[in-house]
This record gives C-alpha cells, sequence and structure tokens, in this order.
C-alpha cells in the first residue's frame, strides 16, 4: 500500500498539474465506487490537491452561487493509481478505468486492479482530516512524541503503524525508521528514553523526507501519476533485504514477524 512519501509524491504532481483547473466530467465506472451528487462537481475549480496521511485530496470551489469547498478524496488502498494526461488520455488506461475526471486541461483516471481503493465525497474539511499527527509537520516536536509515545507497551515498529498516533507511515517505512534510530523494532515504544526519542525523532524526519525525494518506493504496484516508479527501493537500510549484509555493518539483516507482517532488523546496529 502507498504510504506517506508515494502519496505525497502524487499530491504534488497532481497539484502543479491540477490547480486552477476545472472539472468537467466525473464517470464513474466501477460500481463499487459509491459517489453521490457527481452533477455538483461539473464546473468545480480544483484550488489545490494534497495529502492528508495515506489519503489524496482535491479541494474543489463549486461555480457560481454555492462557494464553500468541497473536498474529494481518493484512497488507492493496495493497487489503486492516479494517472494524469494533458490530452484525452491513453485509451488502453482509460478501457481499464474505475473512473475517470475529465478537465479543461486533461484526463485524471483512477486505475485499480484489486478494486480496494476508495472515491469520496466530503462536504468539510474537519471529515478529511485524520486523526493523528503529520509526521513531517510542526506539529511534532519533542514534547508531542513524548506524550504520543507516553507509557505505550506497544512495540516501536507496531506503534510506527498506528494512524492515530502518526498518520502516513507503513511497514516499510517503519522498518526503516527502526534502523535509522538504531533501535530494536520490538522495543515498547513507551520505554524509550530521552535521547532514544530524540534519535526516532530525527529518523522519522529524514527517512520520510528523504523518500519523498526520490519519488517513494516500487515493489510491485506502485506508480506516480505520470506512470513512473519510485527510486527510493535502492536505498532501503534493512527493508526485504533479509539475509543480505547490512549496509552499515555487514551483520546479515534479520526477519521476523510483527502482528503478521514483516518487520526487518540488524542484530548489531539495533541490539536488543
Amino acid at each position: 500500500m502507498p504510504e506517506l512519501p508515494e502519496v505525497e509524491t502524487i499530491a504534488r504532481q497532481l497539484d502543479a498539474a491540477l490547480a486552477g483547473g476545472r472539472l468537467r466530467a466525473v464517470e464513474i465506472r466501477d460500481a463499487r465506487l459509491r459517489l453521490a451528487s457527481l452533477a455538483r462537481l461539473n464546473g468545480c475549480r480544483i484550488a489545490q490537491v494534497r495529502r492528508y496521511g495515506k489519503q489524496l485530496v482535491l479541494e474543489l470551489i463549486p461555480p457560481r452561487r454555492r462557494r464553500v469547498a468541497l473536498w474529494l478524496c481518493v484512497h488507492l488502498r493496495m493497487t489503486g493509481r492516479l494517472l494524469w494526461y494533458p490530452g484525452r488520455g491513453d485509451p488502453a488506461e482509460l478501457r481499464r478505468a474505475r473512473a475517470v475526471l475529465t478537465l479543461d486541461r486533461g484526463t485524471l483516471v483512477f486505475r485499480d486492479t484489486r478494486r480496494f481503493g476508495t472515491l469520496t465525497l466530503r462536504e468539510t474539511l474537519a471529515e478529511v482530516l485524520p486523526a493523528g499527527v503529520e509526521p513531517l509537520s510542526a506539529a511534532l516536536d519533542a514534547a508531542r512524541l513524548t506524550k504520543l509515545l507516553a507509557n505505550s507497551p506497544t512495540p516501536l515498529k507496531t506503534w510506527l503503524l498506528r494512524q492515530d498516533r502518526l498518520v502516513g507511515i507503513g511497514n516499510i517505512y517503519a522498518s526503516e525508521i527502526c534502523f535509522a534510530a538504531r533501535l530494536d523494532p520490538r522495543r515498547p515504544a513507551g520505554g524509550l528514553s530521552n535521547g532514544e526519542r530524540a534519535r526516532l525523532l530525527r529518523a522519522i524526519r529524514r527517512v520520510l523526507t528523504a523518500a519523498i525525494r526520490h519519488c517513494g518506493t516500487t515493489f510491485s504496484d506502485f506508480q506516480d501519476s505520470l506512470g513512473r516508479t519510485g527510486g527510493y527501493v535502492r536505498y532501503l537500510k534493512v527493508y526485504g533485504r533479509a539475509g543480505q549484509p547490512c549496509r552499515a555493518c555487514g551483520t546479515p539483516v534479520e526477519r521476523f514477524v510483527q502482528q503478521q507482517r514483516s518487520t526487518f532488523r540488524c542484530p548489531r546496529c539495533q541490539p536488543g
């Protein structure tokens, strides 16, 4: 599933391409996507495209009388893709689309092989905002992280996946953050010292920022809005590298399971 860096990559690309454009039509081709009141979207101006948690959100300004914004939210889930075409779009992609958004400047195609993605319309921004803290925002400082971690018995890597604590972090980057912070992912999250919490905060920022810079990570399905794969896979330190030498010390990376998900760790760099 695309995580914060992948969704942020798409949001930035689409904001540059779509902001200021107008929706001419929205066509739903999959009955699983129950998007009501499609006629309300025709003529809406796209004010911006942003990421909230793992969702892509188009802020829409309706034409004429009703000036209150609407929020079109896309959750890509496992295999969802939003592909942007300045013209009418690739006929092959259009045939496989779950939804097609026609703009005055091009076509936005929602592809989703496994059909787990969602498309929803919200009336207020409050309905869009996730429960957790954005990990790259100014809201996450040392004091806020300490409060979020306080007394939690949850293993650190599992805690990083909790979207009601920090939003957008998934399985790939949770393992990478633990490695960058030199912390065992099985440690109780609430048991970190002041110095360890400081390392964790730096690791969160460093790993996510670097992944965004390289347009995220692609193992199988992820593509950005231009159909390109993410380049951060070349820089992964532990994720997906079980049995291979640690890039820092040469010790074989180990894999184990936490809550039915694979976790990767260097036993030497991340002592228990």
